[in-house]
């Protein structure tokens, strides 16, 4: 199966200037050097980011808030804790909560922030051992469930619910799976969802957690490659996943950006944030914006941030992910008229052949004519995705680019 080609066609480059839209777009830069593992959440329609490994120490402390409408951060007291890096954390009821991570030692130690004092205040600590990068999912109704990660002992699989009124900890059944650090997660309701992760290898397998029988269920395995250390966050009752890296360990290709959708148990991917995958980013959504921040890509330790605007996934447009029809086109770049299918026998018996723009948008649906098709004569230059679907139910896409 050819990876950059059968879960290709929404793994768009959205930063094209030239294309028919630009979804993705760079806002302002959190202030100080790049790190990976910000802790962030949003609290009264502003963003918070803190603590991490920085570019000039593995540790830090500091912490930032960001305005959406001016386009600005704000340098805030520091984080009354230990450094730390590897934290997670989330918001609630008006307030955030980071914890965990490692500093001199694992930590398990859990602090709440209150935007109207300005205060930190720690909180009971986890009654089991400290982690680096767990599962941290708060749920609509004040719990947090925290689990598995990474250990002086080695990863995890247990389970911990943490309730926010009365400040105890209730220990839960372990994940049914194998131990792991770094997978993703995401609450829809009060159902937390796990998956992903790295132990004894890179899994791609997903678990969705019943609160009222205290047991886990499996889910439909993720169809496209095993990932960890991406980021994640819930949008409108489906849950998303972002970025990360591969089964080899090393950054996706691209920021890819998948939606789970809970009804059907499947994914659907949407056009990925620009430049490689990035390990342990930082995310949080404000109004009906995803922001997406630092991390490690493949070229540096990054203090950026991106913005996409969630509206345009209802728009999306996919073709399943299925097995790949080898294939290319020629010529690539083209500037207009035909287009030559070259790879598998020809002809071959084909269901359609559809152009979409960069932004995952049907442009238009192909008539073939043998081995070629004929581009429409108002193609506008830019990046654009030219699927295949055969009527057995195999479906490839190639990225054609297009001149005037």
């Amino acid at each position: 199966m050819l990876k950059s080609i059968s879960l290709g066609l929404l793994a768009l480059i959205g930063f094209w200037s030239t294309a028919p839209a630009v979804i993705w777009t760079q806002v302002a830069d959190l202030p100080g050097p790049g790190r990976h593992h910000p802790v962030t959440f949003v609290l009264d329609g502003y963003g918070y980011a803190a603590t991490g490994t920085t570019a000039t120490a593995s540790t830090s402390d500091d912490f930032y808030r960001y305005d959406p409408v001016a386009n600005s951060w704000e340098v805030l007291p520091d984080f009354p804790g230990p450094d730390r890096s590897y934290a997670y954390g989330g918001a609630w009821g008006g307030k955030g909560y980071l914890g965990f991570g490692s500093a001199t030692g694992y930590l398990a130690d859990l602090w709440e922030y209150d935007p109207v004092t300005a205060q930190w205040t720690q909180l009971a600590s986890l009654p089991a051992v400290g982690r680096t990068h767990p599962a941290f999912v708060i749920t609509d109704d004040g719990k947090i469930f925290v689990g598995m990660g990474g250990a002086q002992t080695g990863n995890l699989r247990d389970w911990w619910e943490y309730d926010i009124a009365t400040n105890t900890w209730t220990a839960r059944d372990p994940l049914p799976g194998a131990a792991r650090h770094h997978p993703y997660y995401f609450n829809l309701g009060d159902t937390p969802y796990v998956g992903f992760g790295h132990g004894a290898g890179i899994f791609r397998d997903v678990y969705r957690w019943n609160r009222s029988t205290n047991t886990w269920t499996r889910l439909n395995d993720f169809p496209g490659e095993g990932r960890v250390a991406g980021t994640q966050f819930t949008y409108a009752d489906k849950g998303y996943i972002l970025s990360g890296e591969g089964e080899d360990h090393l950054k996706l290709d691209t920021g890819e950006f998948w939606e789970y959708q809970p009804v059907s148990d499947s994914w659907l991917q949407f056009p990925p944030h620009p430049g490689s995958g990035r390990w342990a980013p930082g995310s949080f959504i404000i109004d009906n914006h995803a922001y997406m921040m630092c991390g490690t890509s493949s070229v540096r330790l990054e203090h950026d941030m991106w913005r996409f605007d969630m509206n345009t996934t209802t728009e999306a447009q996919a073709p399943p992910v299925t097995e790949g029809i080898a294939f290319s086109v020629s010529p690539n770049p083209v500037r207009g008229g035909e287009l030559r299918m070259v790879g598998e026998a020809w002809p071959l018996d084909l269901a359609r052949v559809r152009l979409f723009g960069a932004d995952g948008r049907q442009v238009a649906v192909l008539q073939p004519h043998g081995d070629t098709v004929t581009l429409p004569s108002d193609l506008q230059s830019g990046a654009y995705w030219f699927e295949l679907a055969a009527r057995d139910g195999r479906a490839a896409v190639q990225r054609i680019i297009v001149l005037r």
